[in-house]
């Protein structure tokens, strides 16, 4: 080839190769192979361009070619640097087991195909609960001890007994059907409190028949459907109940105030009052057995880049506004709406987590029946990322608490559900059994998992 083309078509793929990481810094790739054109467009153009200029000179722009290819890959990356984005994929710190999901014969339901092993802490164990579940999402216990699951999508609630306590439910038994999108779930004495879309329902079983009774309406005032239709609910210990609705988009300014928001129902039902405002999606709620503190998991927006803004998990207080869509994490503004005055007056979250990872269920282990270190900790299911160019969270994550505040940083339980660029289950909802185990619902897998202390 010619000097003088030589000249002509590698300095244009040396410019290419410095452009494309700026334009990705603000949009990011769909995915990380794509990074793989501006390495060939840097060292290519690198090559062509020494060529051009001649032999004595090729390993000059050779080598200036190599060292940018590694700085903006580095510096560049969306939100961070790479040695970030490779630390959100694994948590190395302290020692793993890889194991296999326990299955008993007497599983009920038929667990899924391209079930994988799992990697969790030593001293614990998991195995499968129930299975063949249609996307099982809440989980309550009762009085009795019986797990009660919500079904969103199917319409209804159904109730896992284990009456020979053997850690494998007996039978699937539903307790109500042709519900509008059940999912919260919380019991005030013996009756089942379900949060649908747009109501709030108490559910009895007075016969203990594990058949709902009737359906008692304890509240319309919630605001149904539109983007993030779940409803999830926690109860004080006065009987009040909790109720958040996320929002109807992205990012917006809400016409519906309830939108956004953790709302307070008192015990008998009516109207909603809003207890706290600037909150996308808290879709985990749970009081701090010792403090009786509420405490709440929320989703940051998307399409930030891979990094931002940060998951959250806060301590609720009435009348708090807690930034959205103005602010996020350190009082930030957000670039479509926020300002710097305005966030000042938001209160920022108690714990931020790596952006995307869809913080859904929460749960505090202090019942639980494992080392200590493992019961003081509050348990947080992430769901996973589906805005981010390299897919992160589909784990168990715990966070230390001491004296009732958040004492370190979320460390993985139990990962695993990713492999490669796909999950083959999604964590929703833990909770701590009367048996002293943690039991955690997947919607992909249709599973609900315990996790129990090994032998």
């Amino acid at each position: 080839m010619p000097r003088s083309l030589l000249r002509v078509v590698g300095p244009p793929m040396l410019i290419g190769g410095l452009l494309l990481p700026v334009l990705w810094y603000f949009r990011p790739p769909p995915s990380h192979s794509h990074w793989l054109v501006v390495f060939l467009l840097l060292i290519g153009g690198g090559i062509l361009t020494g060529l051009g200029a001649g032999w004595r000179r090729l390993p000059t722009t050779l080598l200036i070619g190599i060292l940018f290819a590694g700085l903006l890959t580095w510096r560049m990356w969306p939100g961070s640097d790479l040695l970030q984005v490779l630390s959100t994929q694994r948590d190395d710190s302290g020692p793993w087991q890889s194991v296999e999901v326990q299955i008993s014969p007497d599983l009920v339901g038929d667990p899924p195909s391209g079930m994988h092993s799992l990697q969790i802490r030593p001293g614990l164990k998991i195995s499968l609960f129930a299975a063949g579940l249609d996307r099982p999402r809440m989980l309550a216990f009762s009085p009795a001890g019986d797990l009660y699951v919500s079904l969103p999508q199917d319409g209804q609630v159904v109730v896992l007994p284990d009456a020979d306590g053997n850690g494998v439910a007996d039978r699937v038994e539903s307790f109500v059907k042709n519900l509008d999108l059940p999912h919260g779930l919380a019991f005030i004495g013996a009756d089942l409190i379900v949060a649908e879309t747009g109501r709030l329902l108490r559910l009895p079983d007075r016969d203990g028949n594990l058949k709902a009774d009737q359906v008692e309406i304890l509240s319309h005032d919630l605001p149904p459907g539109r983007g993030h239709w779940t409803r999830s609910v926690t109860v004080d210990p006065r009987g009040d109940l909790f109720v958040s609705a996320g929002s109807s988009c992205n990012v917006c300014v809400e016409e519906d105030p309830r939108r956004a928001t953790i709302m307070r129902i008192i015990s008998h039902g009516g109207a909603a009052e809003i207890y706290a405002k600037g909150l996308r999606n808290s879709v985990g709620l749970a009081f701090h057995p010792r403090t009786g503190d509420l405490w709440a998991s929320n989703n940051g927006r998307d399409r930030l880049g891979d990094n931002l803004p940060p998951e959250e998990i806060n301590l609720i207080v009435k009348g708090g506004d807690y930034g959205w869509p103005y602010c996020y994490g350190q009082r930030i503004p957000d670039p479509d709406f926020g300002s710097l005055e305005r966030c000042q007056t938001t209160l920022p979250p108690a714990v931020e987590m790596q952006a995307h990872s869809a913080p859904l269920g929460i749960a505090f282990g202090f019942d639980l029946d494992v080392a200590e270190r493992y019961r003081s900790m509050l348990y947080v299911a992430f769901h996973g990322s589906w805005n981010r160019s390299i897919p992160t969270g589909y784990k168990l994550v715990g966070i230390p608490f001491e004296g009732g505040e958040p004492s370190g940083p979320p460390e993985d339980i139990v990962r695993g559900w990713l492999r490669g660029r796909s999950a083959w289950g999604r964590p929703v909802a833990p909770i701590v059994g009367p048996d002293g185990a943690l039991y955690l619902s997947d919607d992909r897998a249709g599973v609900i998992y315990r996790i129990s202390k090994a032998p």
